[in-house]
C-alpha cells in the first residue's frame, strides 16, 4: 500500500492532501451550520442571519438566567413564609393541646366533685 502513496511533496500529495483538508473543513462547515440551526429552533425570533441568531441566542440565555434567578428568589421566599406559617401553626396545634388536657382535667375533676 506504501507503494501506491504519492511521494511527499509531489504534485498529486498535494492534491490528495487539499482534498483531504477540503473534505475537513466542510464537515466542520456544516457541524457548525447545523449547531446554529439548533439554536434558531430553539431561540424564539430568530432570523437566517447567522450573526444574529448567536447574538439572539446570548440574548435569550440572558434572559433565562435572570428569569432563573427571580424564581429561585421566588421559591425561597415562599418557602421561608411557608416554614414560618408551619411553625406557627405547629405552634397553635401544640397551644390546642395543652388546652385539651387542661379540660380533660377539668372535667374528671368536676366529675368526681358530682
Amino acid at each position: 500500500q506504501d507503494a501506491e502513496k504519492p511521494a511527499v511533496g509531489s504534485a498529486e500529495w498535494h492534491r490528495i492532501r487539499r482534498e483531504n483538508h477540503k473534505q475537513v473543513e466542510r464537515r466542520r462547515r456544516e457541524t457548525i451550520n447545523e449547531g446554529i440551526n439548533q439554536i434558531a429552533r430553539i431561540v424564539p425570533g430568530c432570523e437566517k442571519n447567522k450573526g444574529q441568531i448567536l447574538q439572539r441566542a446570548a440574548l435569550y440565555i440572558k434572559q433565562l438566567k435572570e428569569s432563573e434567578s427571580t424564581t429561585v428568589e421566588k421559591w425561597t421566599l415562599e418557602k421561608l413564609l411557608t416554614d414560618q406559617a408551619m411553625n406557627e401553626l405547629n405552634h397553635q396545634v401544640d397551644v390546642l393541646k395543652a388546652e385539651l388536657i387542661q379540660a380533660r382535667e377539668e372535667i374528671g375533676h368536676l366529675k368526681r366533685q358530682l
